[in-house]
């Protein structure tokens, strides 16, 4: 298994050598050096249907060389990516700044799509690296939100990736759980030497004791028979003693018996020479007898407790003895290398995969190179209180396989102005709330040279002003209290559109008033009526009828009705629609 697991990182580490060492250009210059000796760039732009309601704001500079400082003999492009260092004389060269490009975009069911066109031309796309371009989108604020980017992978550039996933995925493999390191990591031929070792040991000590026991019982035994026969030899010296002198005291008595002598004490007295013979000589005395003196100190405790061959106490291998041996049998050098690789994968991911996938992309595609790409962008954003326009620029880099890069000039900006019914206030109604004694007969067109007015004035100039830029909720808080044809807008604005309705049929007509009507009664799904309010509206004032493809609920409806476009045609040719 560790030999398998070796293998893989061996492998690993193999594949990301190869990715290091095989590449399509020098290794001594930067694949990416030739894009520093070019003016392209990566650029956004809007579809070429797109013709009305932009504008561009933009700067160029020219550069051209006179006849007489152009000299005679010009060299000859050659490719870049044959001599990147070759100079060229160029006749002329433009230089063009970043720009602007206005766009007014209307707003469906409380939101926004831009369309636009993601341009990278065709010299900045190569097999050896990869193009990331990532609109930046920015609204009121100055915070830029980066949108999901378009990634442009060369085909080398893209093997490189799978190379280098290839070896991070069997460096991962070779991580091993923890809940594995008993099959993986365990030192099993470690732990049977030990097992091996502490079953030789227990074997060891009963051995040796029953050596012991048996060469104790064997000294025992020839101890014991060395003593019976030397008391039995005093035994029987001590009984041939006492019949050798029986035998003398008869024949002394029969003696005496004959002869007439006494024979009164003769029995007594050869009792006595018994007595002290047997007492006196070793050889009737000297019983001998087993005892813990006599038994050698190294034996003495077997026969003071008097233990037997199955008396002797042996150990037995448990499961005990193995988990402790386990324990402390593993490949600790390959736990902590382990331990390492998982501690820091994530360093390691960042070195082993030097370009990963990125996520939450528009779309990822192989670039072909020297072929310009274009990706039509599209994305639809909710429109937030107080949103007024959207500015969007392209961030891009491209990024080598040599660990290069190179960061294009700015991209052009767009501009999405977004179009709200708020662009309808009347700001004619201020013209009740001035000051008599200003002289002033009409209403200017800005609120910054506005004349003096009233108290009230000044509140509904700043919820006009609110209203303007969006506020609706506090626009409504103020134009509420004055309710005329902005109170209605700024209903309309906030989806209150009952209420709008309700206002509007009290307000006298007009070509304002007319179109606002038409746009609530589109929303209250009232289509006729709001045909009728539309028509209204664009005789009173022609121009309204460029306002209708700004406002989806009335655009939506010139499909539905059949002739309603031709008559607004007529009506914005000047034609009498009556």
């Amino acid at each position: 298994m560790m030999k398998a697991i070796n293998k893989k990182l061996f492998i690993a580490g193999i594949c990301a050598g190869t990715s290091l060492m095989f590449s399509c250009s020098s290794l001594r210059e930067p694949k990416t050096m030739r894009l520093f000796m070019q003016a392209r760039r990566p650029n956004v732009e809007l579809p070429r249907e797109e013709t009305g309601q932009t504008g561009i704001l933009s700067e160029k500079v020219k550069f051209e060389q006179k006849a007489d400082t152009i000299e005679g003999n010009t060299a000859t492009v050659q490719d870049s990516a044959t001599d990147i260092w070759r100079s060229v004389e160029l006749e002329r060269v433009d230089i063009v700044a970043s720009r602007k490009v206005i766009k007014q975009v209307t707003m469906r069911q409380g939101s926004v799509r831009l369309e636009f066109n993601v341009k990278v031309p065709g010299v900045l796309i190569d097999s050896c690296w990869r193009v990331t371009l990532t609109p930046l989108l920015r609204t009121n604020d100055s915070t830029e939100t980066a949108l999901p980017p378009v990634v442009l992978s060369g085909s080398e550039f893209a093997r490189m990736q799978e190379r280098d996933y290839h070896s991070y995925d069997l460096f991962l493999k070779g991580i091993i759980d923890p809940s594995a390191y008993d099959s993986i990591f365990l030192d099993k031929k470690g732990i049977a030497r030990d097992i091996r070792k502490r079953q030789d040991l227990y074997y060891g000590l009963y051995g040796k004791e029953r050596d012991r026991q048996l060469a104790y019982e064997r000294w025992k035994r020839l101890t014991l028979d060395r003593q019976n026969f030397f008391n039995m030899r005093t035994e029987a010296n001590r009984t041939k003693l006492r019949h050798r002198l029986d035998r003398k005291r008869i024949e002394e008595r029969v003696k005496r018996y004959i002869t007439g002598k006494d024979t009164v004490g003769l029995g007594y007295a050869y009792n006595r020479k018994y007595q002290r013979q047997a007492n006196f000589w070793p050889m009737y005395k000297m019983h001998r007898e087993l005892t813990a003196a006599r038994v050698p100190g190294k034996y003495r405790d077997l026969y003071i407790s008097g233990r037997s061959l199955s008396d002797i106490k042996n150990y037995a291998f448990t499961t005990g003895d193995s988990t402790e041996i386990s324990r402390n049998r593993y490949f600790f050098d390959e736990i902590a290398r382990n331990e390492m690789n998982d501690r820091n994968r994530d360093e390691i991911r960042r070195r082993m995969i030097r370009y990963p996938y990125i996520d939450s992309v528009a779309v990822r595609e192989t670039g072909i190179p020297g072929k310009d790409y274009t990706y039509p962008y599209e994305i639809t954003l909710p429109v937030t209180e107080g949103m007024k326009k959207l500015q969007l620029r392209l961030g891009s880099i491209v990024e080598a396989s040599d660990m290069s890069t190179w960061t294009p000039a700015p991209s052009d900006t767009l501009v999405f102005v977004i179009a709200s019914l708020s662009d309808l206030l009347d700001r004619s109604a201020l013209e009740r709330f001035t000051v008599a004694s200003s002289g002033v007969a009409s209403l200017p067109d800005s609120l910054e040279s506005e004349p003096s007015y009233t108290p009230e004035g000044k509140e509904y100039a700043e919820g006009l002003r609110l209203l303007q830029e969006r506020e609706y909720r506090a626009a409504l808080k103020i134009l509420e209290k004055y309710p005329d044809y902005n109170t209605a807008l700024c209903l309309t604005c906030l989806g209150y559109h009952s209420e709008a309705a309700d206002l509007l049929a009290q307000l006298p007509k007009s070509a304002r008033r007319e179109y606002i009507y038409a746009v609530v009664c589109a929303r209250l799904q009232n289509a006729y009526e709001a045909v009728e309010h539309l028509l209204e509206a664009c005789r009173r004032d022609p121009d309204m009828v460029l306002r209708v493809n700004m406002d989806p609920e009335l655009s939506d409806l010139i499909p539905q009705f059949v002739g309603l476009k031709e008559e607004l045609d007529k009506i914005a040719s000047g034609e009498n629609g009556i």
